[in-house]
């Protein structure tokens, strides 16, 4: 666990880069695809690099015998992409341009 200034324990460390890199060749093509069919092409690459920093900082917490990496990884594109809609139809909802996603 990492520590932030004041000494307590902030989050996980992060899975080391091979691993999350070797993930990313693996499923990053087919997240892409899956979030640009939701979401549109032009603002799909942001969740996807996200989906993998969240990876990064919660692999520790993975139990691979409750489902494989893939489904995993879909879960955390699909809540990221539910928050995107939330925010952008809050944005929407308060008059607010919804140009910057």
């Amino acid at each position: 666990m990492s520590k932030d200034d004041t000494g307590e324990h902030e989050q996980p460390d992060p899975a080391p880069a091979d691993v999350i890199a070797q993930l990313y060749d693996e499923h990053a093509p087919a997240l892409l695809r899956y979030l640009a069919r939701r979401m549109g092409p032009e603002t799909a690459d942001d969740p996807v690099a996200e989906t993998f920093l969240v990876a990064m900082t919660s692999l520790s917490r993975y139990d691979p015998s409750r489902a494989p990496v893939r489904p995993w990884l879909y879960g955390i594109a699909t809540n990221l992409l539910r928050l995107h809609r939330v925010r952008k139809s809050l944005r929407t909802s308060q008059g607010g341009s919804d140009a910057v996603d």
